[in-house]
Formats: structure tokens, C-alpha cells, sequence
């Protein structure tokens, strides 16, 4: 074999080669995301139909409570007013094409009154699908309750039914108003908020969900072919003329591809097509040079703009609750020394450091009547305090940004107690994840040691008597070790970022 065939063979393999596995990998992500965009769309139909059904429900819940509240509903015991009462909840099943009735029952599960007029003076033997007490106007006692025994098939009205997909419902385990079956198929489900063990399914033909996709992988191989036969031609030509030079750009491209070094450059000084090649080349790797150089500043400037929104962010929340700056300031602080001294690298307890403001982000959403409350919460306004940590969670858990992942665990878990009493989900032990473990420390010793809208600052003894008290039960006993070993540090982060 000549030469020049040897460079032939070599430069339509150096060419080739890499061009199909780049090809081949890049099909098959496109691929994988064309499925995965056809899902996410099926998935978006699905939820426009789930909250039309959870509206209907929401008005359906309206509209019995409206019922509930009028002034016929005075006294159910009166014959003629029960009448009244059947007859109005007939015209309301017909206003509303219910498949189903209404039921006014008394306390005993009598039935007074019903759209159903088969039904009046029996028990109501069937589990309600919703309903609402009846109060009297009087002494605002109950007297009763209207129920709804709804049919799933209502919700069938919402679906929208083609040759190639099909919506039904899963109760549970059975299936229920399914038009037909597929001989292969794709299919996403939804459960509905309002009622959890009722699911929506959506459910597409595959051969339909996937034609689309051979067109595609048709029109790839043709054009992986041509670029082969592209690559093939103009490896033949270039090398006819060019051998040496092209040989010299090769090499470099291979040591850049090796070494990621983009301020080389290749010595071609020959006037001709070549020579033009290398000057623009080396044009070309000092312009990537440059844009790589940029690149990392701009994402230095990314990251550095992440942490102030996000400490800004925090700061934010705090305000909200008559708190200062400087709170976000020291739970940062106590954070990463917790972290360091617990044993997470420098980056990990700087990571945590920056995410730890986001802790109370919840409490955005909080009311300021409940937020500011300058004395003890009573139940429900306990509830609603205690829902900041799954609302900061809700803000937030949609990033895949290391800092923001970081503070969706400090806002979801840093009320989680070890001894598994905390909220929102009772996590125990390790099984609540470091950063929660480490913000909790940090964030009550803080607040303890802070005047508060509800609460004057605790003395410092008072505080450490409550951590040893609680070593084990709030907090991770080794964190509540380390605090104690290393108290002096923490005491010089307050002193120096006091309010």
C-alpha cells in the first residue's frame, strides 16, 4: 500500500470514526429527548384536563356550600320546607347535568330531602363523595349535612378522546370508563389533589407516539451516510493537494482535543489556501482561548450573583418577620463552622454556608397577621407557621443550581427534630440530611439568643442548658458536642455580627 494510501486510510479513519460515535451519540440523545418532549407533552395535556376536573369539584364543593347557606335550609324538619328542598336540588342536578344526587341528611344518616326522590326518609348507606354540615342560624348547632354521591363518569366530560389516545380514570385499583385497548402503548397518569386515590390516566397509541420519531431516525441515517461520503470526498482531495500541512493541523487539533490548550498554534507561513487555513485557524484558537477565559469569568460573575440573590433572598424572608439581616448573617456563619468541624470539606461548609440564608424563605408566604403575631400561636395559627418549611421547598426544589439544591434541603428539613417529633415529615436521625441537621443548631441558637416580635433574647445559660437538654432529641448529639467544644468560635460569630 502506497504512501498516500496509508494517509488516505488514516485521515478517513481519524475523520470517520469519531464523526459516527459523535453522530450515533448525538442521535441518540436527540432521540431520547424527542421522547422524553412527547411525554412531557402528553403529561401537559394531562394536567390541563386534571385541573379542569379539579375545578368542576372545586365549583361542585361552591356550589353545595352555597346551597348549604340558604335561608330554606332553616328548618329541614318542616314537610313543606323539605320539599322545597328536594326540588330545588333536582333543578340543580339538571343545571349541572350531575350524574348523581343530592342528599340532605340528618344526624342519624336519615335522608330529609333529595334529588332522589325515592331515596327521602331512608339512611344513606353509601359513602359520600363530598358534602358540607348544615348549621342552624340560631345557636349555630349542626342540623345536618348535604352530600353529593357524585359518579366518576362526571369527569369523563373533560376528556378528550382520539382514535390515538384515550383518558380514563384508575380508582384505586380498578379501571374505570376506558374506551378501549392498545396493542402497545404509552401512557402517563395524575392523581388529583382534591380526591388522591382517584388517578386520570392519559394513554397513547405507540405506534402513533413513535412514528414520528422512525421518520426522524430514517432521516439521520441518510444523513450520518452523507456525511460519511462528505467526509470521504473531501479527506481524498484536501490530502491530494495538501499532505504536509494538513498532516501539521491535524496534529495540533489532536493535542489541542488532548490537552484542552487553546493558546497554541500551528507554524504554516505558505501563502496558499493552506496558509489561509492556518492563519484563520490559529485566528480561531485565540478567539476559543479568549471565549474560554470569558466563559470562566462570566461564570465566576454567575456564581457570585447566585449567592447575593440567594443571601438576599433570605434576608428577604427575615425582614418579613421583624428580624434583622445580621440573623441570615450568623446562621451562615454558625453553619459553616458546624460543617467544618463536623468533617464536610471547605467547598461543601462554603456551599452550606451560601445556601443557609434560604432557610426561613417560606415564611414569605406567611400573613404578616400570623408572621408577626406578638404572643403564643394557637393551633391553626401554628399550622400555618408551620407550613413555611414545605412552602420554601415549593419555591425552590425546581433548580438543579448546586446552591439552590442546597437550600431546598435547609428550608424543607431544618425543622426536623433527631428524636423524629419535627415537621414537615418527621424525618429522624441521619435520615434527615446534614445540612438540616447543621441549619437547625444554627438557627435556634440564634433565635434563642435574639429578641423576637413574640419573645425577649434568652440568656446564654439558658440557652445551653435547653441544647444539652435537648442533645438527642432536637438536635444531632455530636453537632451539640461540637458547639460546646468549639463555643468560644461561635460566641466571637455573634460578637462580631450583632444587630
Amino acid at each position: 500500500m502506497s504512501f498516500r494510501a496509508k494517509i488516505i486510510s488514516l485521515i478517513l479513519i481519524v475523520s470517520l470514526v469519531p464523526y459516527i460515535f459523535i453522530m450515533s451519540y448525538a442521535g441518540n440523545l436527540l432521540r431520547e429527548k424527542y421522547y422524553e418532549n412527547t411525554l412531557q407533552q402528553m403529561q401537559t395535556q394531562l394536567s390541563l384536563s386534571v385541573e379542569r376536573i379539579e375545578q368542576y369539584l372545586e365549583n361542585l364543593k361552591r356550589d353545595i356550600y352555597f346551597i348549604s347557606k340558604l335561608d330554606v335550609m332553616n328548618d329541614i324538619y318542616s314537610q313543606d320546607i323539605d320539599r322545597r328542598i328536594s326540588n330545588m336540588l333536582v333543578e340543580k342536578k339538571k343545571e349541572l347535568r350531575l350524574d348523581g344526587d343530592f342528599y340532605l341528611i340528618d344526624k342519624d344518616k336519615n335522608i330529609i330531602a333529595s334529588s332522589n326522590a325515592g331515596r327521602i326518609f331512608k339512611k344513606l348507606d353509601i359513602k359520600p363523595f363530598m358534602s358540607v354540615d348544615v348549621f342552624s342560624p340560631l345557636d349555630h348547632s349542626i342540623l345536618g349535612q348535604l352530600v353529593v354521591d357524585l359518579s366518576l363518569k362526571n369527569m369523563t366530560r373533560f376528556f378528550d378522546n382520539t382514535a390515538e389516545k384515550i383518558y380514563y380514570i384508575r380508582d384505586k385499583t380498578e379501571i374505570l370508563y376506558k374506551p378501549k385497548e392498545f396493542e402497545e402503548s404509552v401512557k402517563v397518569e395524575k392523581k388529583l389533589k382534591s380526591h388522591p386515590e382517584i388517578t386520570i390516566v392519559l394513554e397513547q397509541n405507540q405506534a402513533k407516539f413513535l412514528a414520528a420519531l422512525q421518520k426522524y431516525e430514517y432521516l439521520f441515517i441518510f444523513a450520518l451516510l452523507l456525511g460519511m461520503l462528505v467526509i470521504g470526498s473531501l479527506a481524498s482531495y484536501l490530502l491530494n493537494r495538501l499532505i504536509e500541512p494538513v498532516l501539521d493541523l491535524s496534529s495540533l487539533v489532536e493535542k489541542i482535543t488532548k490537552t484542552q490548550d487553546y493558546s497554541q498554534s500551528v507554524n504554516i507561513k505558505t501563502n496558499d489556501e493552506i496558509g489561509k487555513l492556518a492563519k484563520a485557524f490559529n485566528k480561531m484558537l485565540r478567539g476559543i482561548d479568549k471565549a474560554l477565559h470569558e466563559n470562566q469569568q462570566l461564570n465566576k460573575e454567575i456564581e457570585d450573583t447566585q449567592r447575593e440573590v440567594v443571601f438576599t433572598m433570605g434576608a428577604i424572608g427575615e425582614s418579613r418577620s421583624k428580624e434583622t439581616g445580621n440573623h441570615v448573617k450568623r446562621v451562615a456563619e454558625y453553619s459553616k463552622l458546624l460543617a467544618l468541624f463536623y468533617g464536610l470539606d471547605e467547598k461543601e461548609a462554603e456551599l452550606l454556608k451560601q445556601a443557609s440564608p434560604m432557610h426561613d424563605i417560606g415564611k414569605v408566604a406567611i400573613p404578616d397577621a400570623v408572621l408577626n403575631k406578638p404572643g403564643r400561636f394557637n393551633e391553626e395559627e401554628r399550622a400555618i407557621m408551620d407550613k413555611h418549611a414545605e412552602l420554601g421547598y415549593e419555591m425552590l426544589h425546581h433548580s438543579s443550581r448546586p446552591l439552590l439544591k442546597a437550600a431546598v434541603i435547609v428550608a424543607y428539613e431544618h425543622h426536623e427534630k433527631y428524636d423524629g417529633s419535627g415537621y414537615p415529615r418527621g424525618l429522624a436521625g441521619e435520615d434527615i440530611h446534614i445540612y438540616g441537621r447543621i441549619t437547625a443548631v444554627a438557627d435556634v441558637f440564634d433565635a434563642l439568643g435574639s429578641d423576637r416580635v413574640y419573645k425577649k433574647a434568652w440568656e446564654d445559660e439558658r440557652i445551653f442548658a435547653l441544647f444539652q437538654e435537648e442533645r438527642g432529641k432536637h438536635f444531632d448529639p455530636k453537632l451539640i458536642d461540637i458547639f460546646f467544644e468549639n463555643l468560644d468560635k461561635f460566641l466571637d460569630v455573634r460578637d462580631r455580627f450583632k444587630d
